[in-house]
């Protein structure tokens, strides 16, 4: 290609404008038709809200906000990447969420597939119905201005699928089933220690287990040791809700002279 075709293929196809007549012109292009514009004809068209795409015969509804600067100089690795980003954004599953690595490398090949269907326009719709059915199932949210979602499409049924399968719309394999954790027991600070015994326990005689071992009985006023540990926890927690219960339901009663 010589150089005034190079330069005849850079113009506007709106306004004909090239950057031999408008020095420092810059284009921008958009990501569902990926037609490539001025930003003058981007500012004309898109100021005051959503508007077809101007180029003759494209009739792609656009907001100014889905028009950007281009990266790459071939549209088609540009449409490209733009694709895998969005298909990575849904499917974005990790090798250590797989039973097997034999089981990740499908995934990946699955995933690559779906990516070069949309890439050659190949089974477009079948391949944007999966997609779409995988977020919903995922509970993935999704962009609506996404061309490679199907927001038109009907409401999806589910097949019958496990409890714990990680994935509810069946479209990935071997993936681990879901761990539900066990539900924790809600914090005791007495672990487990009696709550209805009053703070003093008189006895005929307490038996001394000091170190574990038992004794004779003690006929004095004494403690047992265990039972003194758990006067001193009584003690420390007995503002933790051990009398409260008590104390709100006295509140009402008459009170005694």
């Amino acid at each position: 290609m010589d150089d005034e075709d190079s330069v005849g293929a850079n113009k506007c196809p709106v306004c004909g404008s090239d950057p031999r007549t408008h020095p420092g012109l810059r284009f921008k292009i958009n990501t569902k038709c990926y037609h490539r514009i001025c930003e003058g004809c981007v500012d004309r068209n898109f100021s005051s809200g959503k508007a077809e795409c101007p180029v003759a015969g494209c009739h792609v509804n656009l907001w100014k906000r889905e028009w950007r600067t281009q990266t790459f100089e071939d549209l088609k690795i540009e449409r490209e990447v733009e694709i895998r980003k969005r298909v990575g954004k849904t499917l974005d599953r990790r090798e250590e969420e797989f039973e097997t690595k034999r089981d990740y490398d499908d995934y990946l090949e699955l995933k690559e597939e779906l990516i070069m269907n949309l890439v050659f326009n190949t089974d477009v719709q079948a391949t944007r119905r999966k997609l779409r059915d995988y977020a919903v199932a995922n509970g993935i949210k999704t962009d609506t201005n996404d061309s490679t979602s199907e927001p038109t499409a009907k409401p999806v049924k589910w097949k019958e699928v496990a409890a714990d399968a990680a994935d509810p719309s069946g479209l990935i394999k071997g993936l681990k089933k879901i761990v539900v954790p066990k539900a924790k027991a809600p914090y005791d600070p007495f672990m487990g220690m009696a709550r209805t015994r009053d703070y003093y326990e008189v006895k005929e005689s307490y038996v001394a287990r000091a170190r574990g071992k038992p004794a004779d009985a003690m006929s004095a006023a004494g403690y047992d040791f265990h039972q003194y540990v758990d006067e001193c926890l009584l003690r420390a927690f007995a503002g933790f809700g051990v009398f409260i219960e008590d104390e709100m339901g006295a509140k009402g009663a008459p009170v005694s002279v």
